[in-house]
């Protein structure tokens, strides 16, 4: 689930089409390579210490497979979040992005919290009580990990998006263009009218 998750987040990175300076469509595509990066790293991240704790685990039981469901739940929702902060990020709308991104790693730290901290205080899970107490002390810094994510939500500062507002998004700019072609069609047709009449 770790591996399709992190291949989903490459289907973001779209090809520029019909572009006259492709280094420069390159480059203003900036968000999206930056959005892919820190979701690869948060997913690969989650993956190596997933797989570092059960190694350690001599049997599952079902309140840490129903853990690791929820878990997996968070992963596989990292595409969206990283889709909206590719879209939204330098628009109006960055701070929403921003805060929903930050909601889905939080989310992410609170269910591996959870099975760190089940699977290292359920008896007979790990294998040993020395193994369990030394993961539990490797482990004390996971709390920092679960303030920086409420502290990045609480500072998604108004101000991203108010410099940034003046920069639609890729929605917008095709939502302009479409008027933009049927306003001249429409002028189009009414000189053509005009031409007839005289």
């Amino acid at each position: 689930m770790f591996a399709i998750a992190a291949t989903l987040l490459v289907l973001e990175l779209r090809v520029p089409r019909d572009v006259r300076d492709l280094g420069g469509a390159l480059l203003g595509s900036w968000p999206a390579y930056a959005a892919y990066v820190v979701s690869f790293a948060t997913i690969g991240i989650i993956w190596v210490n997933h797989h570092v704790l059960l190694d350690h685990l001599r049997r599952v039981d079902r309140p840490l497979l129903y853990l690791n469901l929820l878990l997996l739940l968070s992963v596989a929702i990292v595409p969206f979040p990283t889709s909206l902060m590719d879209e939204y990020v330098l628009t109006e709308h960055g701070t929403i992005a921003a805060v929903v991104y930050g909601l889905v790693g939080l989310l992410i730290a609170i269910a591996f919290s959870s099975i760190f901290l089940y699977a290292t205080r359920a008896d007979g899970l790990c294998a040993d009580a020395t193994t369990a107490r030394r993961i539990r002390e490797e482990g004390r810094l996971f709390p920092i990990g679960l303030a920086a994510y409420v502290a990045g939500i609480a500072l998604a500062s108004p101000s991203t998006a108010s410099s940034s507002s003046s920069t639609p998004s890729r929605s917008s700019r095709r939502l302009r263009a479409r008027r933009c072609l049927s306003r001249a069609s429409g002028d189009g047709r009414a000189r053509a009218r005009n031409s007839r009449t005289r």
